[in-house]
């Protein structure tokens, strides 16, 4: 039986799973990971090495990180994509790691992941519970006893501890707050309930009319409508011609080597990102620089002039996301 098309479209909320070959613990020493937290964080370079690269692949492609887990032969990442497709997003990831274990002699030439990864697009409202998979999944599988016991997953975040990546909880938090539970005491309640049978099997399994969703018989009907009619990203001109203008400038100094040359491929590279045009490596081709310098310029930029970087879509070249947001609010009452 042919394997079904993945679903993505922009905004979408993914939970994906990730497994190593059966011999070999990809992340983490399965020996040495009950020692934690006794033990430093240091003593796991795997996993730091791909904490690294998740954080890279989020900036690089527009993604945002509400949670993850990673264990020693598995890992759970749970984001939303906010243009660049999925499927990018875990090349670059999954390719990445790759070429890590390989050079670093552990791989043996042979391939790293069991299998092609898992995904299943999550409806807003069951975000907390995917999260809540993760962040537990170490206590389920003996590793731990407490969620904050374990050093490799976004519970530290949550927890209020300065972590190395950027996880986004607000919406998590949002969707606890229509629920009743506020700040860290609802979180921590929510955290420990155990899952209903039938969230359970709808995490497990999927929807039982469409395997990759999680939600209701509704999300599943406007999941599969957004991923049919998701619009086709803007080239390379489009962008230029569309920041161009929204500066009151030419095209030509979008490619200028100015202060509103860089200005102008940051806005570039921020909204193509976010409209699926290319990740920040393929934009920085488009000038003849790197990624990471695109990656820096939106940094500095975006700290200066924030109010250029918060717009849904540049003029002219808005995504038709406002049914998507329509949608999702009114799921997260």
């Amino acid at each position: 039986m042919p394997r079904h098309e993945r679903l993505d479209f922009k905004d979408a909320i993914h939970c994906v799973s990730l497994r190593g070959r059966i011999d070999a613990d990809i992340f983490l020493d399965a020996g040495s990971v009950r020692q934690f937290p006794v033990t430093s964080r240091e003593g796991a370079p795997r996993a730091l090495s791909f904490e690294l690269l998740l954080a890279a692949s989020c900036e690089e492609c527009g993604a945002v990180l509400h949670a993850y887990c990673l264990q020693p032969n598995s890992g759970t990442i749970v984001l939303r994509t906010a243009g660049t497709p999925l499927r990018v997003f875990m090349q670059r990831l999954c390719g990445g790691y790759s070429r890590y274990l390989h050079s670093a002699g552990f791989a043996g030439g042979r391939s790293v992941f069991c299998a092609r990864y898992d995904s299943k697009v999550v409806a807003p409202q069951y975000l907390p519970h995917a999260v809540r998979r993760a962040h537990r999944s170490p206590i389920v599988n003996g590793l731990c006893r407490r969620r904050v016991d374990y050093p490799f997953s976004s519970e530290r975040a949550y927890s209020g501890e300065a972590v190395s990546l950027e996880v986004s909880m607000a919406e998590v938090k949002s969707a606890l707050e229509h629920r009743g539970l506020f700040g860290q005491r609802g979180y921590r309640e929510f955290m420990d309930q155990e899952e209903t049978h039938f969230v359970e099997n709808l995490l497990s399994n999927g929807s039982p009319l469409d395997s990759r969703i999680v939600g209701d018989k509704v999300f599943v009907q406007r999941a599969r409508y957004l991923a049919a009619t998701s619009h086709k990203p803007p080239t390379r001109e489009q962008l230029v011609d569309a920041v161009a203008r929204f500066l009151n400038r030419s095209p030509a100094d979008i490619v200028s080597a100015t202060h509103i040359g860089v200005l102008g491929r940051a806005l570039v590279a921020w909204y193509g990102q976010r409209m699926g045009a290319a990740t920040l490596t393929q934009m920085g081709c488009w000038f003849s620089i790197t990624g990471a310098a695109l990656g820096q310029a939106i940094r500095n930029h975006r700290g200066a002039t924030p109010d250029l970087f918060g717009l849904n879509g540049l003029p002219g070249l808005e995504a038709d996301t406002r049914e998507q947001d329509q949608y999702q609010r009114y799921h997260l009452r």
